[in-house]
Order: structure tokens, then sequence, then C-alpha cells
């Protein structure tokens, strides 16, 4: 049976606003998640610093009291940027997208159509699975820089969003 081609235009008042889309909340382990992994990284770091003045000898006392301010400035800023950021990271579900918003000084939402969705992933590290916490990794069709890893969400949580996703690709191919 032959389908009849249908183009209708769209107006821009017809399209759901982004603003109406309900928000849900990344877990809060996954704040501490953060922090523990750049605490490693800041860890080594000043470790790298405090080797490097002990072991050049040519390196005066006040090059490592800058690099020790500079190591503050960035760690302040770093753990400022997680605490003042964390609140607006979420993901939102609805019948025919799945959307993820973040940012702190820039807002950043990603939106995909399940019917672009190719593949699903769910991994855990280490500390995430100490956590309990997973990334829910969703490849497109296409480009894959449009590509969205759903942070900080428990690994039941992603496991239903896979079938959630999965099933609605399925439902549509």
């Amino acid at each position: 049976m032959r389908q009849e081609f249908e183009n209708n235009q769209v107006w821009i008042s017809d399209i759901p606003k982004s603003e109406s889309i309900v928000f849900t909340n990344l877990l809060p382990k996954y704040k501490r998640l953060l922090n523990i992994q750049w605490i490693i990284f800041f860890a080594l770091i000043i470790i790298a610093i405090v080797v490097a003045y002990f072991k050049f000898d040519d390196i005066e006392l006040i090059w490592f009291g800058v690099a020790l301010i500079v190591w503050s400035v960035f760690l302040l800023a770093k753990f400022s940027f997680i605490q003042l950021g964390f609140p607006k990271k979420g993901y939102a579900i609805r019948q025919k997208d799945l959307h993820y918003r973040t940012g702190f000084l820039t807002h950043k939402t990603i939106s995909i159509p399940f019917n672009r969705i190719q593949h699903v992933e769910i991994r855990q590290g280490f500390i995430s699975k100490m956590l309990d916490l997973s990334i829910l990794k969703i490849y497109t069709a296409g480009n894959s820089a449009y590509d969205l890893s759903l942070k900080g969400i428990s690994l039941q949580t992603a496991e239903e969003i896979k079938q959630i996703v999965t099933s609605k690709v399925n439902h549509d191919a």
C-alpha cells in the first residue's frame, strides 16, 4: 500500500518549549564521584610540583610558591564549579526524545530523538561501581559528536532507561 506524501508547515508557536521539560536531577553520589576524581587529579599535580621542587635544585622558592598559588586557584575554581553546576544537571525522557542538561556558566541541553539512536550501552568504572553509579552511553546515527553520555544515574536507572530507549527504537524501526 502506498502512503501519501505529507509536508505540513510547522509553526514555531506550536512546538513544545524546552523550558516546560521537567528534568530529573542526578544522584548526589555523582557529585561525590566528581569530587573524588578531581581530588585524585589535583593530588597528583601537587605531588608533581613538590617532587619537581626537591628534585631540581635550580627552582627558586618563589616559583614553587607561584605553582602552589596557581594550583590552589584551579582547585578552588573546579570544586566551586562542581558545587554550583551540579543542581543544573539532569535528564528527561519524553515520548519521542531524550534530553540531558548541564552547565553552570554556560548551559547546554542535548536532545536526541529516539529514531536517531543506533546503540545504547551501560558503563561503570571502579569508583562508580562502589557508589552504584553508571554512565548510559547513547550512540546516534551520523556524526558521533551528537552522542550522549548520561552520567550520575544508578545502574538500575540506567538499565530502565536503556530498556525504554531500546523498546522505542525497536518499535519505531
